[in-house]
């Protein structure tokens, strides 16, 4: 007996190199699942992404070192397309510029980019969120920027709506196994380890992860095994918030 399958791999719609690298600010759809803000703490401010704004900035001031975990290429034509689509297009996704200054008092006319910080495979049906697409410029590595960033999108995503949060439930940290900076960032701001998932994506060529490809489709391929955290509604309220906050209030 045979069974009816008309399955076809869809074609994916082409996706124009500079989609959007002329739209101004109030004509740029987030087309975000929750609601979109400017997100701040008293040393950094988290903007919504604009290509217009921050594309070529962002592409200006990136290494080959900072995309060694990230599938992104150093071409402003590629970067406007991977915005569209991993971002934009998908309502799960948000992608922020994080802007800051390294003078110790500053005032926001002299905040700079810095980097970008996502909330990313954002969930009202689950209530959850997940830290990720997280690069920061090389001048603000190890200053107080992926801290504030960090705690900043926590507060948004955990706090209760009433303290200007979304009141969400869980926000998780997925990384490469083998970014070991990423995995001690996540436990210093106060996530539990949950597990790694095996064999969890499939990686663009050249980029590493644990496991090499199984013969056949995509052989070349590596694997990257997927070092999960989280922290819950629950321990952010029974101490992790006051954690990030002691963090965030180093100087």
């Amino acid at each position: 007996m045979s069974y009816l399958n008309k399955y076809d791999t869809p074609t994916p719609t082409p996706i124009p190199a500079d989609i959007h690298s002329q739209t101004p600010v109030s004509e740029y759809d987030q087309n975000f699942v929750f609601p979109v803000k400017v997100l701040r703490s008293d040393r950094v401010e988290l903007r919504p992404f604009i290509p217009s704004e921050h594309a070529t900035i962002l592409q200006d001031g990136l290494n080959q070192d900072m995309l060694e975990w990230l599938p992104l290429e150093l071409k402003p034509e590629g970067l406007y397309a991977f915005i569209e689509k991993s971002f934009r297009s998908n309502p799960a996704f948000l992608w922020h510029a994080i802007y800051t200054s390294l003078d110790p008092n500053p005032t926001p006319d002299q905040y700079e980019i810095a980097g970008t910080i996502g909330m990313i495979n954002a969930s009202v049906a689950d209530q959850g969120a997940e830290l990720g697409w997280i690069m920061i410029l090389p001048k603000f590595q190890k200053t107080h920027t992926l801290t504030h960033a960090a705690g900043t999108m926590m507060h948004r995503i955990l706090d209760s709506p009433t303290s200007g949060g979304l009141g969400l439930r869980r926000c998780q940290w997925f990384t490469n196994s083998l970014n070991d900076k990423s995995k001690s960032a996540a436990l210093r701001l106060g996530f539990t380890h949950e597990g790694t998932l095996r064999a969890h994506r499939v990686l663009p060529l050249g980029k590493n992860g644990a496991r090499d490809g199984r013969e056949g489709e995509k052989q070349d391929l590596k694997s990257r095994d997927s070092w999960l955290a989280s922290v819950i509604w629950t321990e952010w309220e029974g101490g992790v918030r006051d954690h990030v906050d002691k963090l965030m209030a180093r100087r």
